[in-house]
């Protein structure tokens, strides 16, 4: 089955046509660009600062010199404006892998690799760790405005140097008496340091060094670094020990505008050097736009997510038999290994590890996993072989990961056989980008809905399915994608899955619409997932083949934050405060469980007893318990905010023209009731500082926004199965159900199921609608079951269509009296009265009697109107026979009649205070009906009656 990609990638940034088609564009309108002749040859993107600017470099002519040297420039290019500007033209051609400009646009850093100088022998010389090589890195840091000086910083390795400027918020990073710029410089494996320099004014917009840089070292001896410039972050991983078995230490670092730089963790990770590493030189891809300072080797990401997540990425490393030629026998091309990652979420105080089985080791050093931040997930990527999406935001447990492997991973082209290599770009208010180095193109990524419907639709195992509505309930902006998922359900009905998928949908929209409303201290005590949370995962294929297995680990005891000595303002917010509430939290997590609405079903049951028992009494004369009292007046309040169209998580409003909302069900109000009261014992219990009103109120909102949801969803089967937004269901209810209203029964079984076993409340009208579908599109024999099994239920409005609508031929009076019988008393004497048939008539008239000669029965149903006179009920078996002239007296053609009628007048005075005025059935009723039934019975020669 081909399935179309879950991710959508679309062009934002293409090198060579926004800048070297710029660069060709100034040319000929003969702006100088640096390059007075010929075309601008080998553009390379270099790096990117915070604002987004991109830093690239070309060769071309020198304008400065006469000789038509080619030499190396250095332009900025604003992606949102398109404004092309060259900051630095080189005196010769070098090779550019590093380059940093200020946020003035004042300083420009930036490093070179180029061949080492050769000893008097001739060899390269020796440089770090007793090693030598021909190619060596050297950092610069030029004055561009104007362009004056050159300055070489004195240090050359034969390990990777980069340099970074810090940025600010505002322009004039560092807002000091004396202007000051701040570069770092990191040579990996030696140190990480800090470069101060001041600067003064020359000229009207120049600025130039003023006396000699401050050095400040931060760090020593680092393997791993990463630079965070949207923050403002050093990410790095060191040793304290130099043995390579040893783990590593994590350590971030936060930059301030106005203060020194501090750090704010330090924690001990599972991630462990890998031999070749520790052993031979160490390799480098310079990646543009990576601001990573590592081993090609060591495959590590460091990410934020919103509300204080941290996660360290990592993917382990597999030894590659090209770099071990003396262990062929033991390390083979293909050897079956498995591909690995952790997540380290320092948030929680847990570890992710995932292991992918089945490789042939020779293809698995060739798949390099991608990790990015994706709205409340990480994303890890490999085009064309996997797309993970993991669950991993500080304000959710671990759970519901997308896992997804071939057809439907996105592919991109690449001119390398090893494939393209990612990293984030910055583009203001675009989501997730990410830029291809081997193509110089970035993508803007987001989901694909028709993507995920397919392999919703198509995939093998239960759990990526639940996962994937999962993410569309409580992640994805809108309702597009939830309405879509629902329609591929609808496809297949008869599913045993759908009932969870349901469920999913109904927790997770409700909570999405709550957490819209509440502060974060609210939200973990809510429900969102129907699942166990913090389980590990197993996916499989269609052929039964592993194709993941994620599990956890706990590092509670591992997991520490440094407090700041004073209160400094932060380049991201409140980022900090939150990770150390989350840190905080992990302590009594364990006992502060979410409101789960599946453990109200003992006390529901409880309250619908109680409510029975009350009905069994005399009508009107006990007063309620004051526990049905508060669920009345809660269902009330729930009921009529439920009611006022109300932006709900989705994004639209759900009205359900084919529910009639006038209509009122004591249980559903008794579930409303129970939910509003344990919830908001439940917030109370574990926010004491809060006030009771305002929990009460938190609990009655919640409720709305159930029962808005299920509006909701009730729509989107509605709609997905062919029906027309602001339709109705056909009035006559004797009219056979169609195969598509077949269809709509059937998935509305399947929500009722979901809503039944979350303790989900039901909007009004719900049961009407549920039973009338099950009436007309299933047999009657199975109908009736569905109404023992307490599924389908007999409200007044459907008593009223059915004695209404259905015809009096012997199938339907067999039908109504089966309805009839499973009434509660009250509720089939009043559809007898509606029904105009003779089994009706006589029944009445036998209970008014019984109700006269027993002293003391309540005789109020009997003032209940009837929509026809009596003479009509017999209108269809004895119309040759009824005349107006045959309802003569009693008391002079049929004196037993007459005897019986005056001792029944005798007790009717004595029970009259028992009925209400304006009685339909009555004396004259009764009298009526005999003498028409034994008419009916004898004909008019009354001397063959047997008394």
């Amino acid at each position: 089955m081909q399935h179309t990609a879950m991710l959508d990638f679309r062009t934002c940034f293409d090198a060579r046509k926004d800048i070297v088609s710029l660069l060709k564009q100034e040319q000929s309108s003969g702006v100088d660009t640096g390059a007075d002749t010929g075309v601008p040859r080998q553009v390379r993107v270099l790096g990117q600062e915070r604002d987004g600017a991109m830093l690239y470099t070309w060769s071309d002519v020198s304008p400065y010199r006469q000789d038509d040297v080619v030499v190396s420039h250095i332009g900025l290019y604003e992606p949102i404006s398109k404004v092309n500007t060259v900051l630095f033209v080189h005196e010769k051609l070098v090779n550019l892998v590093n380059c940093t400009v200020n946020q003035e646009r004042t300083l420009l850093g930036f490093t070179t690799q180029e061949k080492a100088a050769t000893s008097s022998s001739g060899s390269p010389s020796w440089h770090s760790e007793g090693r030598h090589h021909a190619q060596v890195y050297r950092s610069y840091l030029a004055e561009v405005q104007p362009a004056n000086r050159v300055f070489y910083l004195n240090i050359e390795r034969d390990n990777y140097l980069m340099v970074q400027f810090l940025h600010g918020k505002g322009q004039g990073y560092g807002d000091t008496s004396s202007k000051e710029s701040h570069m770092l410089f990191l040579i990996h494996k030696e140190l990480i340091g800090l470069y101060h320099m001041k600067l003064s004014r020359v000229g009207y917009s120049g600025v130039e060094m003023c006396g000699q840089p401050r050095t400040e070292v931060l760090a020593k001896r680092f393997q791993w670094a990463q630079w965070d410039h949207q923050r403002q972050r050093l990410y790095y991983l060191s040793q304290k020990k130099k043995n390579s078995n040893s783990k590593m230490t994590f350590t971030c670092m936060q930059f301030y505008e106005k203060h020194p730089p501090e750090v704010m963790m330090e924690v001990q990770v599972p991630i462990y050097l890998p031999p070749e590493v520790s052993k031979t030189p160490s390799t480098y891809e310079h990646l543009p736009l990576s601001k990573k300072v590592t081993d090609q080797k060591l495959l590590c990401e460091v990410m934020t997510l919103p509300g204080g997540s941290l996660c360290i990425c990592y993917q382990h490393p597999i030894m590659n038999p090209n770099d071990h030629h003396g262990q062929e026998e033991d390390i083979g091309e293909y050897d079956v290994v498995d591909i690995e990652y952790s997540v380290f979420m320092l948030h929680r105080g847990t570890a992710l590890h995932c292991c992918m089985p089945g490789f042939a080791r020779l293809e698995a050093v060739n798949i390099k996993l991608h990790f990015f931040p994706f709205n409340d997930y990480i994303l890890v990527f490999s085009p064309g072989h996997l797309l993970h999406l993991l669950n991993v935001a500080a304000e959710f447990e671990p759970c519901h990961h997308i896992v997804w492997h071939g057809q439907g991973v996105p592919n991109l082209p690449s001119p390398s056989s090893d494939g393209p290599s990612l990293t984030t770009f910055l583009r203001e208010r675009a989501g997730l980008c990410v830029y291809d180095c081997r193509q110089d193109i970035a993508y803007r990524v987001s989901v694909s809905k028709e993507g995920f419907a397919d392999v919703f639709a198509g995939c093998y195992l239960p759990s990526t399915r639940l996962a994937i509505m999962h993410y569309a309930a409580v992640h994805h902006k809108d309702s597009s994608l939830s309405r879509l998922l629902v329609s591929k359900m609808c496809n297949d009905i008869g599913s045993p899955e759908v009932s969870s998928l349901l469920t999913e949908f109904l927790v997770g929209t409700t909570y999405n619409a709550m957490r819209r409303q509440l502060d974060m201290r609210i939200l973990p005590l809510l429900q969102f997932t129907s699942t166990e949370t913090g389980r590990g995962q197993l996916e499989k294929n269609e052929k039964g083949q592993q194709l993941a297995r994620i599990t956890y680990n706990s590092m509670r005891d591992f997991v520490q934050m440094k407090y700041s000595k004073v209160d400094k303002p932060q380049s991201d917010g409140n980022f900090w405060e939150h990770l150390r509430y989350n840190l905080q939290k992990l302590s009594i997590a364990d006992m502060w469980p979410r409101f789960n609405t599946t453990s109200l079903q003992q006390h529901i049951n409880a309250a619908n007893q109680e409510a029975a028992f009350a009905d069994d009494l005399v009508e009107g004369r006990v007063r309620s318990s004051s526990l049905l009292k508060r669920i009345s007046d809660s269902a009330r309040r729930a009921f009529s905010g439920s009611s006022t169209p109300r932006k709900g998580s989705l994004g639209g409003y759900a009205v359900l023209t084919f529910l009639n909302a006038a209509e009122r069900d004591m249980e559903q109000d008794r579930v409303v009731g129970m939910t509003v009261e344990h919830l908001t014992d439940h917030l109370s219990r574990y926010l004491p500082r809060e006030t009771r009103i305002k929990v009460l109120n938190v609990a009655r909102e919640f409720v709305s926004c159930q029962l808005q949801q299920a509006k909701q969803l009730l729509q989107f089967i509605w709609i997905s199965l062919g029906f027309p937004p602001d339709g109705y269901l056909t009035s006559n209810v004797g009219e056979p159900g169609r195969p598509a209203e077949s269809e709509l029964f059937h998935m509305t079984e399947r929500f009722y199921m979901a809503a039944q076993e979350l303790c989900f409340p039901l909007p009004n009208g719900f049961k009407t609608f549920f039973t009338t579908l099950g009436f007309r599109c299933l047999d009657s024999h199975v109908f009736l079951q569905y109404v023992d099994r307490g599924v389908l239920h007999f409200t007044d409005d459907f008593r009223d269509m059915v004695m209404e609508d259905l015809g009096d031929d012997r199938d339907n009076s067999e039908m109504k009296l089966n309805i009839v019988s499973r009434l509660p008393k009250r509720q089939a004497l009043t559809g007898l009265q509606q029904w105009n048939h003779p089994i009706s008539t006589r029944f009445l008239s036998k209970q008014y009697v019984s109700s006269l000669l027993l002293e003391g029965e309540d005789l109020g149903w009997a003032a209940q109107p009837r929509r026809v006179s009596l003479s009509d009920s017999y209108s269809t078996t004895s119309s040759q026979d009824s005349s107006e002239d045959d309802s003569v007296d009693a008391h002079v053609h049929f004196p037993p009649l007459a005897t019986l009628m005056k001792l029944l007048q005798m007790k009717e005075p004595n029970t009259k205070r028992h009925s209400r005025s304006g009685r339909y059935v009555d004396l004259k009723f009764v009298e009526q009906s005999a003498l028409q039934q034994t008419k009916q019975e004898y004909g008019t020669n009354l001397s063959n009656v047997s008394f």
